[in-house]
């Protein structure tokens, strides 16, 4: 196994110069003026995140039964120009694991957007900005705004992508009891999809390569997507309901597959016809998979140091059955006591029973060797049934953050999950997909933000980190 230990040794010097920032004297933390009327702040977020499981299989992609960073370690820089009353703009990037490869770290441009404020209720961005899924999508990379470990798998890695670019347009109206607003959304991205495959497809071809390599499998894709979110919030409350369309078409690919086709070989003999290039009667293949996403979420602050935290997701296919089809949720209820927060949560994501069909379908055929290209026909179902994206699996995690400074967190975490079928588990060759699993995992982590003003401003409302500090100071 290859090993980077550059990456790693960036990521140490960087969090260590940006903690000595942060506990720079207050007097050193002030808005650089750039020009007659212009304002510029810049801010700065990471996390060390330490994780480790009981299992040989690796969970998440990063999770393993040995102590990994990779999984919750993020470090990010963010600039904000406040150029008029009007007219703002936010660039944000990130260093974090590499997208296309399971080696390495990369820095990646998360936000990039110009914002025009025509009036107190309007606002027009245009550029990359981070698409408003769940109640804490904004957040997704900042540890410090949020008591858990990490953010509930089963939930927020659902989504295909968590950035795109384009135009979002907002609508905010104030009331007596709180603030709602609605935002509208248009755009698109390009993102790698990786998925895990327990053996390859062998070329029909003696000493040919193989058509599909086992392992971890990255193809590109380019989604398009649109949405409409109102989110309520009061001084105790925010609601947050949503509805999205995405379209996602896998760069240099024909398509996705709708469903395995049966295609009889004989008399007593058939298999599950997965594409084209094979013997059959032939699959039908849909060129741009749609998924509709609905969401739901309400973060509630309780009396005597309560919060509750309970959000709801239903994803559905409209064109393939070999795409996410599943209800997801998770629930967090927490109790501050000073500096600590414990919490006790709750996640799970359960695929609708087609998906299983096809799953049981695929795995339950197996050609004997002497039929000609048997081992071709066989490799060909079990390669469909590792991309199935399927989740019937649940996590209960109990831990604590600790509020070491107004502005960072340390967190340790015990996290079980039980797992009927996931793509969140990486299996070996000849392990069946639907087995009951058991993980248990160890997580510690410190997060931290810093800002370069200690004043709120209107920037709060445009960016991640400008958010973040101002749920600190409300704390």
């Amino acid at each position: 196994m290859t090993h980077h230990p550059r990456p790693l040794a960036v990521l140490g010097g960087l969090l260590a110069a940006l903690l000595s920032l942060a506990s720079a004297p207050a007097q050193a933390q002030a808005t650089e003026p750039t020009g007659p009327g212009l304002d510029l702040s810049w801010s700065a977020f990471g996390t060390l995140g330490l994780t480790r499981s009981d299992q040989p299989f690796t969970y998440q992609r990063f999770i393993r039964d040995e102590v990994g960073v990779k999984r919750d370690s993020v470090l990010g820089a963010q600039v904000d120009l406040q150029i008029n009353d009007s007219w703002s703009a936010t660039a944000q990037a990130r260093l974090a694991p590499r997208e296309d490869s399971d080696h390495g770290w990369a820095v990646v441009p998360s936000w990039a957007f110009l914002a025009w404020r025509p009036g107190n209720d309007w606002l027009l961005r245009a550029g990359k900005m981070r698409v408003p899924f769940f109640l804490r999508s904004e957040q997704l990379d900042i540890g410090q705004t949020y008591d858990e470990a990490r953010l509930p798998a089963e939930l927020y890695t659902l989504a295909p992508t968590s950035d795109f670019s384009g135009l979002n347009l907002s609508r905010s109206l104030a009331t007596d009891e709180g603030e709602v607003s609605l935002d509208a959304y248009v755009g698109r991205t390009r993102t790698s999809k990786r998925s895990w495959a327990r053996d390859g497809i062998p070329s029909p071809v003696p000493g040919a390569p193989d058509l599909a390599s086992g392992g971890a499998q990255f193809r590109e894709a380019s989604v398009r997507l649109a949405g409409l979110v109102m989110t309520w919030r009061e001084p105790s409350r925010t609601v947050r309901l949503g509805a999205h369309r995405l379209d996602l078409r896998l760069v240099g690919s024909a398509g996705l597959l709708v469903r395995p086709v049966w295609a009889p070989l004989g008399p007593g003999l058939g298999y599950w016809q997965t594409d084209n290039a094979l013997p059959g009667p032939g699959v039908a293949i849909t060129p741009v998979p749609r998924e509709w996403m609905f969401t739901a979420g309400v973060d509630q602050q309780l009396p005597e140091g309560w919060r509750l935290v309970l959000e709801l997701a239903r994803l559905k296919q409209s064109r393939t059955a070999m795409a996410i089809d599943a209800w997801a949720g998770a629930a967090t209820v927490s109790r501050s006591w000073g500096a600590f927060t414990p919490y006790l949560s709750w996640s799970g994501a359960h695929s609708t029973s087609e998906g299983l069909q096809i799953l049981r379908d695929l795995e339950s055929v197996t050609l004997p060797g002497a039929v000609p290209g048997a081992a071709l026909l066989n490799a060909s179902m079990r390669y469909a049934a590792d991309n199935l994206l399927l989740y019937r699996q649940q996590t209960w995690a109990v831990g604590s953050s600790w509020a070491a400074t107004p502005r960072s967190k340390l967190k340790l975490e015990w996290a079980h999950t039980r797992a009927d079928v996931s793509q969140l588990i990486e299996l070996p060759a000849g392990d069946p997909l639907e087995r009951r699993r058991h993980v248990n995992v160890l997580s510690l982590s410190y997060s931290f933000v810093y800002r370069s003003e200690e004043h709120t401003s209107e920037l709060q409302s445009q960016s991640t980190i400008s958010y973040a500090v101002f749920c600190l100071k409300k704390k």
